[in-house]
Order: structure tokens, then C-alpha cells, then sequence
């Protein structure tokens, strides 16, 4: 059975370039992986795939292989008929840096093959929370408490898991570095994989005695009541962060981070603009308001201030008080507008006076009504 030309089975071109042929090599790599794809006819596929990758990604058997294709290699060629230097040739011979384990920590979540060093302890978890915050309290901030279940630091072992320090010793399988090598057989060749050392579950440490708190885990459960400091100038769907206020690290790291989504109560009063700092406050005035242009006091979230109604005011119209609005961010004093929307309320039903009132408002009237038919 005749070859397929190499390119068709990377699916590239002459003119692709290595990082484009690589980034090609890689994808097929993984897809057709007999550890990743147990369908049948998928490690010939495999075996293809490095075997085109051997080629095109050396320079010079590219370059044979462009000039006399796969004859190049066969021996009928004049080259010597050297072929393929085998899956181990082809990765140290790649240029650009690419080796074996760059191609496969991806594949099985593990660090660079060969290499055994004791990774840092791990952060604890982080803890997400939503808060709901009315208007007042989004404009000026707040103070929130609640309750959280958190993993804290063992208190009577202070983290070390063991009732004392000395019962803890360097765990003799991994050498404390909480990974081992393994070799996963991969058709002809061998794979070296790190992957976390299972007689110390990756702490790296082993205990003579361990702490009967904690078991050993140098953390315990709490329920705590945590105060979040929430800041002015926030804005709904925004995250604020408290470090170091989430879960504690089962290895002794640094404590994860508490995220606080901040969301809104939905108000009759205020509305939100997209993307501004402004902040509209609907607000009812009677028709005589609107006809005289009164002057009338209006409670905005800052308190009481005196809004001057022009004559002739129509409903939706925007009446601009200046900064009363959102705080442009945490740090700033600077704030948008208060927009007063005005709605116009006319009464459903007047008393006899006032229908006498209206009547001879009409006579002196100079308004009229368009009819709109003819």
C-alpha cells in the first residue's frame, strides 16, 4: 500500500511553517494517542503522524523528501537508505526547542518526562459568594457579615498534622517531592510521566503519629462569621476580592481568596446606564408642577435637594443633578449625575372645584388641540 504524502497527513502545506507544522503535530498527536483513542486503527494512525512529524519537522529530510518524496528514504534514492532514525531520533533531532515531554505533559497532565522536583505547596481553594446590594449601598459601600464553613489551619497542630513535629518525616517513596516517575508503554516506545506519589497523596511528608484534631491533615472544618468590607464605586456583575480569605492550603500554602460578585435589588426608583456612571431616579410630578414649574424637594440616596421643574416639563424628561451619581471607581471622589426622569401624573378624578377651576382654565386658554380628523 503507497504512503500518503506527508503534508495530507499533518494537513499542511510546503509552505506551512515549522510552528504551524508543529502546532498540526501536536493536535493529531493527541487525538490519535492509543492511551487517548481506543478506537481501531488509531495507533497506525498515530504511527503515521510521527512518522510524516519525523520528516517534515528536520530540516534536512525535508528537504530530501520535497526533492525526491518518499524515495528518499526507501534506499533507491542514493541517500544510503538511513530511512528514519526511530520515535527517539525524531524528538531529538526537532529544532526550536521541542522535545518529548513538551509534546506530551499536555497529554497526561504531567510535568516535563525525567525530571522529579518538589513542587511548592498548594494554595487553598478559593470560595465564591454573591452579595445583593441596594442602591444606597452600591453608591456608598457597606459592610456585610455572613457565615462561611471554611477550612482552616489545625489549631492544635498549627498546620503540621502530627502531634508533634518530629513524628514528621520526608516520605520515603517520592523523596519528598510528592511526584514519582512512572513509564507508560506507548506502542514501541516508553513514556516518563510525573504524576502525584500515591503513598503520600503529594504532601511529600510521612507521620509517625498524626494529630487526632486533624488526622494528619493539618486542617480542620470552622464556621466563621467574615466581615467583607464592600468599597464604593462598585457595579453589578463586578468581583471584589479578599486575599487570603478563602479555604487554607492542605499543604501549608497561602490561604485561597474569597470573591464577592456583587448584584443588585431591583428598584421602582433607580436604573442603572450601561456603561456610565450616571444613575437615573424616576420621579412622579403633579400636572400643576409641570404647568407652573414649581421648585419641590426630592429624596435622592445622598438626602433631601431642591429640583427646580421647568415650565412645560413633559414626561421622560431628564433633569440633570450633578454628582449624584455612581463613584467612577474605589479610589475616587469623582461621581456621575443623578438624571431626575420625570412622569407626569394626572388624576384620574377631580373634585367639583377643581373640574370648576380646570373649566375656567379652558376659557383662558390659548391652547388648541390639533383635530386630528379632517
Amino acid at each position: 500500500m503507497a504512503k500518503r504524502d506527508y503534508y495530507e497527513v499533518l494537513g499542511v502545506s510546503k509552505t506551512s511553517t515549522e510552528q504551524e507544522i508543529k502546532s498540526a503535530y501536536r493536535k493529531l498527536a493527541k487525538k490519535y494517542h492509543p492511551d487517548m483513542n481506543k478506537e481501531s486503527g488509531a495507533e497506525e494512525k498515530f504511527k503515521e503522524v510521527n512518522e510524516a512529524a519525523s520528516v517534515l519537522l528536520d530540516a534536512d529530510k525535508k528537504a530530501k523528501y520535497d526533492q525526491f518524496g518518499h524515495a528518499a528514504f526507501d534506499g533507491s534514492s542514493g541517500f544510503g537508505g538511513s530511512g528514519f532514525g526511530g520515535f527517539e531520533d525524531f524528538f531529538s533531532n526537532m529544532g526550536g526547542g521541542m522535545d518529548f515531554g513538551d509534546i506530551f505533559s499536555d497529554l497526561f497532565g504531567g510535568g516535563r518526562s525525567g525530571r522529579s522536583s518538589r513542587r511548592g505547596p498548594s494554595k487553598g481553594q478559593d470560595i465564591g459568594l454573591e452579595a445583593t446590594l441596594t442602591f444606597k449601598e452600591l453608591v456608598f459601600g457597606v459592610n456585610k457579615k455572613t457565615i462561611l464553613n471554611l477550612v482552616k489551619t489545625c489549631t492544635k497542630c498549627d498546620g503540621v498534622g502530627a502531634e508533634n513535629p518530629s513524628d514528621v518525616h520526608i516520605c520515603t517513596k517520592c523523596n519528598g517531592a510528592g511526584q514519582i516517575i512512572v513509564n507508560k508503554q506507548m506502542g514501541p516506545f516508553q513514556v516518563q510521566n510525573q504524576v502525584t506519589c500515591d503513598k503520600c497523596n503529594g504532601v511529600g511528608k510521612e507521620f509517625k503519629s498524626k494529630c487526632k484534631n486533624c488526622h494528619g491533615k493539618g486542617v480542620e472544618s470552622k464556621r466563621e462569621e467574615v466581615e467583607i468590607p464592600l468599597p464604593k464605586g462598585l457595579w453589578p456583575g463586578q468581583q471584589f476580592v479578599m486575599r487570603g480569605k478563602g479555604h487554607a492550603s492542605l499543604e501549608g500554602g497561602i490561604p485561597g481568596d474569597l470573591y464577592i460578585t456583587i448584584g443588585i435589588v431591583k428598584s421602582d426608583v433607580f436604573e442603572l446606564i450601561p456603561n456610565s456612571n450616571d444613575l437615573i431616579m424616576n420621579y412622579n410630578i403633579s400636572y400643576l408642577d409641570a404647568i407652573l414649574g414649581n421648585e419641590v424637594i426630592i429624596k435622592t440616596l445622598d438626602g433631601p435637594v431642591r429640583l427646580k421643574i421647568p415650565k412645560g416639563v413633559y414626561s421622560g424628561q431628564l433633569i440633570k443633578v450633578h454628582d449624584k451619581g455612581l463613584y467612577k471607581n474605589q479610589t475616587s471622589d469623582k461621581r456621575g449625575d443623578l438624571l431626575i426622569k420625570i412622569s407626569i401624573s394626572i388624576p384620574t378624578s377631580v373634585s367639583k372645584e377643581e373640574k370648576k377651576i380646570l373649566k375656567e382654565l379652558e376659557q383662558l386658554s390659548n391652547f388648541e388641540p390639533k383635530n386630528i380628523i379632517d
